[in-house]
């Protein structure tokens, strides 16, 4: 009599998907939000990550790149390609965290006291993304096993 061992739920690649969709949605969301805390200065409805507070082209376009880099890793993880998508999920992750930092600490001008929402929530996204992509771990299979182990 040969007694199977229970399998493991499947759940953890379609939390990680939805995770990833929401990351996605969350960083289109990031692109329309004040990307700057201006202090006392007037927050006037152009300071988004679209338009700077000076009529030129704000990074807006950075963040929804990073959105469909969420929502092309959700996909891959939800069609099984469990390795691509993670993979993709951590380096866009990193990236918008970093590019969240980088364009705080670096961006236009001296008329800022701090991040705006914007820049919050694409660090905060970045961030959450890499926790979920550590934290929930990929199905094992034959594809997942170390070399030379043989299938018992």
């Amino acid at each position: 009599m040969v007694v199977e061992a229970p399998r493991r739920s499947e759940r953890g690649p379609l939390v990680l998907a939805t995770v990833l969709l929401v990351a996605a949605v969350l960083c289109g969301v990031a692109s329309l939000l004040v990307w700057r805390d201006f202090g006392r200065i007037v927050v006037r409805s152009e300071t988004t990550g679209w338009a700077l507070p000076d009529g030129s082209l704000g990074r807006g376009w950075v963040a929804v790149l990073f959105g469909v880099c969420f929502a092309v890793a959700g996909v891959l993880v939800a069609a099984d390609r469990d390795r691509a998508g993670r993979i993709l999920a951590v380096a866009a992750g990193v990236a918008t965290s970093v590019f969240a930092i980088i364009e705080w600490g670096l961006g236009d001008g001296a008329s800022r006291t701090g991040p705006g929402p914007g820049l919050w929530l694409l660090f905060i996204v970045g961030f959450v993304v890499l926790l979920a992509v550590g934290i929930i771990r990929p199905p094992m299979g034959d594809t997942d096993r170390a070399p030379g182990a043989s299938a018992a």
